[in-house]
């Protein structure tokens, strides 16, 4: 009787190939479970961060309450100081109102949306959908490179080029000797903060925009030109409204790097926790701003006083929840857009 060992493998599977095979599957298998380790540690670690941010800040919280959010009679500024230095009898100081702060914020990032979403999608449809091949492959590129780069770049050329110019050209002395007395004004402004986060996230949401559209399926784009649709009118009606989640999406992300930006903004913005008034009409915009990421820059090197180090842990839980929840939006958006895209 033969040895079970001598019995022939099955027709058509030789046995080198099946080992080769089985191995292949444990390649996989290991590849598999090295990625979903991989992340775990990510999660472990951003709530390891996420934990570490909001105990830390708490006490800020603790004393303030809602009043965190709110103006207060006394200057960002100063209560930041004394968060620091203590009362002058040597006692702590924990109040904080940080809405001037907030509203730095509201105003810079809001302006460069303003600003940037329509240049962006204009940028993005030319690219897609109008220009020579030629020119988007050389163009295309150049708008990758620019999201990309370093925000320190934007701070220097705001701080040192355009920050003068503002000041000699367009800021009158006499009005700037009349507004001291309150607050003064110069380059580093609202203005200038502005445009510089403008110019930071107009690239991002250009690369964004443009593979949106480039996903557009074909088929819709010929059924429109077949209609009598110039590519102008195409792309307006067809494509931008098909892609509507995907400039939700792109928005959403672009935000989320202007709240969180804080060199430039620290550079450009004047470095004063002001809140512009809009009653001063033009003069409004070339106001000094502190948004809180610059906040957090500016008085970094406090760390060292317990109230003050609370209260930049706090100002970065309210930056972690908004930067959050906007990345979060815009994944909900990309899904959306790709739903819509792909099943049509």
């Amino acid at each position: 009787m033969s040895s079970i060992t001598n019995v022939p493998p099955p027709l058509g599977i030789r046995p080198d190939r099946a080992s080769a095979a089985k191995s292949a599957n444990r390649q996989d298998r290991i590849f598999i479970l090295a990625i979903q380790l991989v992340a775990l540690l990510t999660l472990v670690v951003i709530a390891s961060v996420a934990i570490f941010v909001f105990v830390a800040g708490w006490p800020s919280f603790r004393e303030n309450g809602f009043g965190w959010f709110t103006s207060g009679p006394v200057p960002l500024d100063q209560q930041l100081g004394l968060s620091f230095t203590g009362n002058p009898d040597g006692s702590s100081y924990t109040k904080l109102n940080a809405w001037p702060a907030i509203a730095g914020t509201i105003l810079t990032t809001g302006g460069a949306l303003l600003i940037a979403f329509p240049i962006s999608l204009l940028t993005a449809i030319f690219l897609a959908e109008l220009a020579p091949k030629r020119v988007a492959d050389f163009l295309s590129p150049i708008v990758t490179m620019l999201a990309a780069t370093p925000s320190v770049i934007f701070g220097l050329f705001a701080i040192l080029v355009l920050g003068p110019w503002i000041s000699e050209h367009l800021i009158p002395s006499s009005v700037a000797n009349e507004l001291a007395i309150i607050v003064p004004i110069g380059g580093p402004s609202v203005l200038l903060a502005t445009i510089v986060l403008a110019v930071m996230i107009a690239p991002l949401m250009t690369a964004i925009f443009t593979d949106a559209l480039r996903a557009v399926p074909t088929r819709w784009k010929e059924g429109a030109i077949a209609l009598g649709c110039d590519p102008w009118r195409m792309s307006r009606r067809v494509s931008v409204t098909a892609i509507r989640p995907a400039l939700v999406a792109g928005a959403s992300l672009a935000i989320g790097r202007a709240v969180g930006e804080a060199i430039a903004v620290s550079m450009a913005g004047g470095g004063i926790a002001f809140v512009p008034n809009p009653m001063d009409g033009i003069w409004f915009f070339f106001q000094p701003v502190r948004p809180l990421a610059a906040t957090v820059v500016d008085y970094s090197e406090g760390f060292d006083g317990d109230v003050l180090r609370a209260n930049l842990f706090a100002i970065g839980v309210v930056l972690f929840i908004t930067t959050a929840a906007l990345t979060i939006g815009a994944k909900i958006a990309s899904a959306s857009a790709a739903k819509r895209l792909g099943g049509s």
